[in-house]
């Protein structure tokens, strides 16, 4: 763990310098491109859904020990990576920014209630228990069941994640040929290509020491940062976005 935790300083500083290249051409949904005559302009097309995990009011989701809470985790870095994502240009949606559970039908409905294109992403920490310690350990990604477009979304964020951070243990499920694992979860059934990611299980000693690491979770922001610009690439071919 001490090993993985050194080495987030240099990939911060990766990621650190590919979202401030990124920045001049991102800027603002006005800004013009490099060298333009000013007829050219540059802006995101893809309107990005933030969905944060549960509420207050879900009874569990928390460590045994009950120092973390996953809304609290989730809600705090939701809200960080949305001024991330506005700082270059994206239109953000934080879905559910109330403290308690609006309902996953309510966060549903609200998706729905976005013009396309769009893309959702749900952050979430995982368990493999019922209040006891365990020792399921890394991170997922999760899309719903068949291949869809939500599956290569979900393929470049956890490829990024193993190419910036490659000592952090990860699952995966291969049987259709990609990492992600399927299941219908209700946050995922909106009419937009949407990924859940379980980052790391919170009640797993090792992983939760992650989990409340501030430096691997900011950069787990900047890799999220990339993964988006390269989801808009594959959501909105580039002919469509001038």
């Amino acid at each position: 763990m001490k090993r993985t935790v050194n080495r987030l300083h240099s990939f911060n500083g990766l990621l650190l310098i590919l979202v401030v290249l990124a920045l001049p051409w991102c800027k603002s949904s006005s800004a013009s491109l490099v060298g333009s005559n000013g007829n050219i302009k540059y802006e995101h097309q893809l309107t990005i859904i933030l969905d944060d995990a549960h509420g207050n009011n879900v009874p569990g989701k928390c460590s045994p020990d009950l120092s973390h809470r996953e809304w609290q985790w989730s809600q705090f870095y939701m809200m960080k990576l949305q001024e991330h994502l506005q700082s270059i240009g994206y239109t953000v949606i934080y879905n559910a920014p109330e403290e308690t559970e609006p309902g996953l039908l309510v966060r549903v409905r609200r998706m729905n209630q976005v013009s396309s294109p769009a893309f959702v992403l749900s952050l979430h920490n995982n368990a493999a228990g019922m209040g006891d310690w365990m020792n399921a350990q890394g991170y997922s990604v999760w899309t719903t069941k068949g291949i869809t477009r939500s599956d290569s979304c979900a393929t470049i964020l956890f490829n990024n994640l193993r190419l910036f951070i490659p000592d952090l243990k990860f699952r995966r499920d291969l049987t259709d040929g990609d990492p992600d694992y399927e299941s219908n979860f209700t946050v995922l059934m909106s009419k937009h290509p949407s990924v859940l990611l379980e980052f790391m299980f919170q009640d797993n000693i090792e992983d939760l020491q992650l989990i409340e690491n501030p430096q691997l979770c900011m950069t787990l922001l900047f890799i999220i940062d990339v993964s988006m610009l390269q989801i808009e690439n594959y959501l909105v071919p580039k002919n469509q976005n001038q």
